[in-house]
């Protein structure tokens, strides 16, 4: 039979005046692995973690254990899911213990109260910043004004369709117009996950409220794409602020989209193309981009040469389209502070910034860019997005031909053919040997 180390036996942890009662976190003689200690039900408890002792690893288990501590405090600890390895007699002894402990009926728990605590204990630890950002957002914009005063057992399907029908724009140009489906679609994805938490936590067998709430998600017809007509992109330039017109003109040259924008760097610019692989959304840089498809490489035209050149020569930023002060073009604020102005100014009806990206997708294809090269050069997974979604906004706009021609020049859209280089010093007989025999014309015309 085994000796249960004693608490001389033990190294404790981080804490030295940690009991057994409250927790604590050990490293036995001769391991290198983390233990944690504590009384669970007046029985004693000790866990290998599997981790060994760095402090990188306290870290991370000091912040499970008081999580593992706060739920049996609260008695919210579901030892068969917190250790899934444990020992079936253990885990049995332990299940028939909390299913007699008191777990509070839906009614009992306001939602108001279990979104704070589900902001700082459980948001934290899941996702991305961005998708921590993301959740916090829409808590605070839409789920706490409308749940706050309600308890779990008001979270019925009917009050989801109302709530689902109370959802107006608060702020733009659609204030008070109904959401979009797909903001609606994000919003209940943060309720369901909110819901889905408190279930597990409480124990709670209850119907599901979501259940076909995509009938009650916001109808509005397929919105379509807006594009600029050439001579109103051009009053849009003329009147645009200096400082931000090359890159809105850059934007709408390769269909870079803001967050690409953002974090274009000047080692993305090679000697004849841009490499797009960096980006920052909300603030947040990344060496990566919105799907793997977006990750692609774009030839340098003139045009583009000349506001390359000019946007690079005003700072010793990292950032391409650098603010004033260095740091990279931030999204935030620059429809309301710049983008919006110059419709306001010329009377042109309003155009949100991605019209910018339909629009180089729509002058691409009138014309004459190939469509699978234009899948290429905005980072689709397929043409069918090309063909669907913007082929036909060609209607209407075929007079701007030779403006958006010229617009871009003709190096972006004839392709430079491959020069027959490697062909010197080939004798005739060996090109026809391994490429056959009318290969020769291309020597004979070389």
């Amino acid at each position: 039979m085994k000796r249960r180390p004693t608490q001389k036996q033990v190294l404790l942890l981080f804490d030295n005046q940690q009991t057994e009662k409250k927790g604590a976190i050990i490293r036995k003689p001769g391991s290198n692995r983390l233990y944690i200690l504590f009384t669970y039900f007046g029985r004693r408890v000790e866990k290998t973690t599997g981790l060994d002792d760095t402090a990188e690893n306290r870290e991370k288990v000091r912040k499970w254990f008081n999580h593992i501590i706060a739920h049996r405090d609260d008695g919210k600890l579901v030892f068969s899911e917190a250790f899934p390895r444990a020992r079936d007699e253990e885990k049995s002894f332990f299940a028939e213990l909390e299913g007699n402990h008191y777990a509070p009926p839906p009614s009992d728990i306001s939602m108001g109260e279990y979104i704070q605590k589900w902001k700082t204990e459980i948001i934290p630890f899941s996702g991305s910043r961005i998708n921590q950002g993301d959740y916090l957002a829409i808590l605070k914009a839409w789920i706490i004004p409308y749940f706050s005063q309600k308890t779990f057992y008001d979270l019925t399907r009917l009050e989801i369709q109302k709530f689902l029908g109370s959802m107006k724009c608060k702020i733009g140009k659609n204030k008070g117009k109904t959401v979009s489906k797909s903001r609606a679609g994000n919003v209940i994805t943060v309720l369901r996950a909110l819901f889905e938490n408190a279930c597990d936590e409480y124990h709670w067998e209850v119907p599901d409220p979501f259940r076909n709430v995509k009938r009650h998600m916001p109808k509005k017809p397929p919105k379509k794409r807006e594009i600029f007509r050439f001579d109103e992109w051009q009053l849009i330039v003329q009147t645009f602020h200096p400082w931000y017109r090359p890159m809105i003109e850059f934007m709408v040259l390769t269909g870079m989209i803001h967050s690409e924008i953002s974090g274009l760097q000047r080692g993305d610019i090679l000697p004849n193309h841009v490499i797009v692989q960096n980006s920052i959304v909300r603030k947040v840089a990344s060496d990566t981009v919105k799907t793997i498809y977006r990750g692609r490489k774009i030839p340098i035209t003139q045009r583009m040469r000349m506001i390359l050149d000019e946007v690079l020569a005003r700072t010793d930023s990292l950032y391409v389209f650098a603010e004033r002060d260095g740091g990279p073009y931030l999204r935030e604020g620059f429809i309301e502070d710049y983008w919006s102005k110059p419709f306001e100014n010329s009377g042109i009806p309003y155009h949100p910034p991605y019209s910018m990206r339909h629009s180089f997708a729509a002058w691409s294809l009138l014309i004459g860019v190939d469509p699978l090269r234009l899948v290429n050069l905005m980072g689709h997974g397929s043409k069918q997005m090309v063909f669907e979604v913007y082929g036909n906004y060609i209607e209407g706009i075929e007079e701007d031909y030779w403006d958006i021609l010229n617009y871009f020049g003709k190096d972006y859209v004839e392709i430079k053919k491959k020069p027959l280089a490697f062909y010197k010093n080939i004798s005739c007989e060996s090109l026809c040997e391994s490429h056959g025999p009318e290969s020769r014309n291309i020597l004979i015309t070389r």
